[in-house]
């Protein structure tokens, strides 16, 4: 039966949650699904922003088939429609450089009005720009994105955003509906929009259908505390900027808005589980290309961490909890639920740390299956995906799949390098998203897979890498075991045509690009004993 779900990514972490929710679409997590994606962030440069764009719309989109309409698939990896849709408010009216500084001239009644808005609105606030984000103003924030969503709903009713909230209020009246927030509490934008998101949309959806309100849908969240630091502003840049955010405060913002969650009376009532998300401590800190602090714009493009894939799994989680314990929770006026994960002292990140006991086999051998595929794609090393495409693997009895669009071959190239690795010039490696992962956790053999899966540094180093044997840890519980052996002359790239010509395409899938994936997604399982 297929299912229709919303998710929401808010600011900068929020696109790097939505980016490792993706990775585990990419996966097969979310068979038979459509999901709509919806992007929401005030700097549209925003690196981050962009990324996730291209993983998306260059990547995901095209593998399931260029210009061609998507369905969802089952049992294969990138099983799930994905519809994604993109908002950012336009501050360009409020002043022609973008500041707040026009509320500085609003009559303000005398006496207590007054004094509260020179409280909220102190003059370094109302003339910072707030063309990349909120900048850890989160009272400022709150009230400026849900008046944008409200304006964009009324003057675009046939907008992205608009058709996203339509979408939500539409499956709510026929069917079990959840939307989940992602986004951080301890910076900017994510902090100030996930408590008014559910008030905002329903405020959407009476102007979008008068007398209508969007009381069936379920909302559930991360409350993503402090993580990650970056470089501390010198007092020119303070000064130039106006407002900054300081990763030193990150911890005590992440204080303060737990106890805001915990106390306000709307947020817990609109909410129905909360994922509580951090590391012990925020010493991760982000390669920058430049010595100044970013604030926003194409150079915030910082590495992904593996606390977003958790938060990722925590939207699973919230997918995948049983109907009648949402009923319960809204029916029964419990309050809203909190959630908490925790991982090994010693730093160690495993399998378990992001599924209940029932579902950890299935999520190690979807991760390894797309893991292992990624050393079959590249030209550099081996790539069946173009040689298939080409009609060069004839000899070996594979054909048929010589009329893939080249756009198609192109994505998913392209989507592994931004899943695990690329090259340079002079044929490093350059980490993706999965080694990136790797080293937020640091290093070593603290991550999930293989150590020496993280130690390849080059292209040749990878040509000699065993993936068929040395994919996971040998210390990994239930799951070292899972291997293939190779002839004595010959290569995990031989093993797998001699496979691959084994199994079948599957009739009922209609595009060849996704048939290819699905029959080597099936040769890899094969292979391995999945």
């Amino acid at each position: 039966m297929k299912r229709t779900l919303f998710l929401i990514g808010i600011g900068g972490t929020g696109m790097r949650c939505l980016e490792a929710f993706v990775h585990s679409c990419a996966m097969g997590m979310y068979d038979d699904c459509q999901i709509n994606i919806l992007a929401l962030d005030t700097d549209l440069e925003n690196g981050n922003f962009s990324r996730l764009k291209t993983l998306v719309e260059d990547c995901y989109l095209k593998i399931k088939g260029y210009n061609k309409t998507h369905y969802p698939l089952h049992d294969t990896l990138f099983s799930a429609k994905i519809n994604l849709f993109t908002f950012t408010p336009d501050y360009s009216d409020i002043t022609k450089n973008g500041s707040f500084e026009a509320l500085s001239k609003f009559s303000y009644a005398e006496g207590d009005k007054k004094a509260l808005a020179e409280i909220l609105l102190t003059p370094q606030v109302r003339e910072f720009d707030l063309k990349h984000g909120y900048r850890a103003q989160t009272h400022l924030g709150s009230l400026l994105m849900y008046h944008s969503i409200i304006e964009e709903v009324k003057n675009n009713p046939h907008g992205k955003l608009s058709n996203f909230i339509q979408e939500i209020y539409d499956s709510s009246e026929s069917s079990d509906t959840r939307v989940f927030i992602m986004g951080s509490v301890f910076g900017g934008t994510g902090a100030s929009s996930i408590p008014i998101i559910p008030k905002a949309f329903s405020q959407a959806i009476e102007i979008l259908n008068p007398g209508k309100k969007l009381n069936k849908a379920t909302f559930g969240a991360t409350l993503l505390s402090a993580y990650f630091k970056f470089a501390a502003p010198d007092e020119s840049f303070r000064s130039k900027q106006k407002i900054v955010a300081t990763s030193k405060n990150f911890a005590l913002n992440s204080q303060v808005a737990m106890m805001f969650y915990n106390e306000d009376f709307t947020v817990k009532d609109t909410f129905s589980k909360f994922y509580m998300l951090g590391t012990p401590d925020n010493n991760f800190e982000t390669p920058q290309n430049t010595n100044e602090t970013v604030t926003g714009g194409a150079l915030q493009k910082n590495d992904s961490h593996y606390i977003e894939l958790i938060a990722a799994f925590a939207a699973y989680d919230f997918f995948n909890t049983p109907k009648e314990e949402i009923d319960s929770i809204k029916n029964e006026k419990k309050e809203v639920q909190y959630y908490y994960r925790t991982v090994n002292e010693n730093g160690r990140i495993d399998f378990k740390d992001f599924m209940p006991p029932e579902k950890v086999q299935e999520f190690a051998k979807k991760f390894a299956a797309l893991t292992a595929l990624s050393f079959l794609v590249y030209p550099e090393n081996t790539d069946f995906v173009s040689a298939a495409q080409n009609g060069q693997l004839k000899k070996s009895n594979i054909s048929g799949y010589e009329d893939i669009e080249t756009q198609e071959a192109a994505a998913l190239k392209k989507y592994f390098e931004m899943f695990h690795f690329s090259y340079n010039a002079q044929g490093q490696i350059i980490d993706g998203w999965l080694r990136q992962l790797h080293r937020s956790a640091s290093g070593q053999g603290n991550f999930l897979f293989n150590a020496e899966l993280f130690g390849l540094t080059n292209s040749k180093e990878v040509k000699k890498f065993e993936f068929n044997k040395k994919l996971f840890r040998p210390d990994e519980e239930d799951i070292n075991n899972y291997s293939f052996k190779t002839s004595f002359f010959g290569s995990p790239f031989d093993s797998f045509k001699d496979e691959f010509v084994k199994q079948k395409d599957n009739d009922s899938i209609q595009y060849k690009i996704e048939k290819l994936i699905k029959r080597m997604y099936d040769t890899i399982n094969s292979l391995y004993g999945f």
